[in-house]
């Protein structure tokens, strides 16, 4: 059985890659062992079959019948093409999708991985004429809320992921979750450390949702904490990201130079 990895950019892919072959059930296993590197991939791990690239496969593999194989397919986020099921007729599809909510991660992943650069140097503040952190928080938060990507590889049905479908967030938020979402599609042994290692590798992506969340169920529950530790400008920003599709509010940039002090600030805000 072939089973083709569809994904955005950011490395999910091959996260899943490495699950499958080396704790799927059936899989023809790598040769190398995985190791992450600085930014969080874990491209160093050998890819059984060749990855089906920008609309292109190059072949060169005879697949066995009693054997799984899993097939990368990497078009790049801003290309959504399908072509690659006439290459693949009889494969099984893991589209890996994101929502509102784990755009951020992807977001970032993308400029980091993809475009191996950083925040800094694609969203410069330069021709605001300051550096100060309100400026580069704003300029944060309206990459991520005005990015026409943000829209890009949502699930067939918004309101619910079919099981070929699986979110960005169902790899990260929790193992358990992330291990039932990929034994849905195909079965796999337990992989328990390799997602605690894929997860603290990336933690600077996915940390800052997870805190996101977190400030808005206190606000949701009217529960007052304290935001003063958070001095992240890009945690900052996705929390501003998060209040603005959650409440429907944009927080006055100006207003909160210095950021929030507490969630009380937050549930005045958008009451």
């Amino acid at each position: 059985m072939i089973y083709c990895v569809w994904y955005p950019s950011g490395g999910f892919g091959h996260f899943v890659n490495a699950v499958l072959t080396l704790h799927g059930k059936g899989f023809v296993r790598p040769k190398k062992t995985l190791e992450f590197s600085s930014n969080g991939n874990s491209h160093n791990l050998d890819l059984v079959v060749p990855k089906y690239f920008k609309d292109c496969w190059p072949g060169g593999i005879e697949f066995l019948d009693n054997k799984n194989y899993c097939v990368l397919v990497d078009n790049g986020i801003n290309n959504k093409s399908d072509a690659f099921k006439s290459t693949f007729p009889n494969a099984t599809v893991i589209k890996i999708c994101y929502c509102k909510h784990s755009w951020p991660v992807v977001a970032r992943t993308m400029i980091e991985k993809a475009m191996a650069s950083n925040i800094e140097e694609q969203l410069p503040t330069n021709n605001w004429d300051t550096e100060e952190p309100w400026a580069r928080r704003e300029k944060y938060f309206l990459f991520l809320r005005d990015h026409p990507l943000r829209h890009a590889w949502k699930p067939v049905n918004e309101n619910e992921m079919s099981n070929n479908e699986i979110d960005v967030a169902e790899l990260y938020q929790d193992y358990d979750d992330c291990r039932t979402s990929l034994n849905a599609v195909v079965e796999i042994e337990d992989f328990y450390p390799l997602w605690k290692e894929w997860r603290l590798a990336n933690a600077k992506y996915i940390d800052p949702v997870i805190t996101a969340n977190n400030v808005i169920s206190c606000v949701l529950t009217k529960k007052s904490e304290d935001l003063t530790h958070i001095t992240d400008i890009w945690t900052q920003a996705v929390i501003y990201y998060y209040i603005w599709f959650k409440f429907n509010i944009e927080v006055p940039h100006n207003d909160f130079a210095d950021f929030f002090t507490n969630t009380d600030q937050i549930r005045e805000l958008v009451k």
